[in-house]
């Protein structure tokens, strides 16, 4: 009896790879925490699929196809094609896709609230 493949497959759409192809060589101002695919905005956090985390380990902690919830936005801005978001902790993650059923939509209300100074954090959510 053979012992199931517990290996995670990463299952990207094409336009998310070309798009993941693109983000790894372009030129960002910092070193990139991680490259968020199907990403989505919850709670003033970032909620996505990570891929080259900077903290990846041998134990698979980080790994790629993971999800991942990032602290607290601190701040989301454009950075050529690509929205990029700045945690409270100092992260500096690349949103390469959004999730398809309200992702983007997810990141302009994030603004909006932002304009108005609405700040919710997960803890003042729960």
């Amino acid at each position: 009896m053979s012992k199931p493949d517990t290996q995670l497959v990463i299952t990207l759409s094409t336009y998310a790879e070309r798009r993941l192809a693109q983000a790894f060589d372009y030129q960002f101002c910092e070193p990139v925490t991680a490259y968020l695919t199907n990403t989505t905005i919850v709670s003033c956090c970032g909620v996505g699929v990570m891929h080259r985390h900077i903290k990846a380990d041998s134990s698979g902690r980080f790994q790629d196809g993971h999800r991942v919830r990032t602290s607290d936005i601190r701040q989301a801005e454009k950075h050529g094609a690509f929205w990029v978001l700045r945690t409270l902790s100092g992260s500096f993650y690349v949103i390469v896709s959004f999730d398809p059923h309200g992702g983007r939509q997810s990141l302009q209300t994030f603004l909006k609230l932002r304009e108005q100074g609405v700040h919710l954090t997960p803890q003042r959510m729960q």
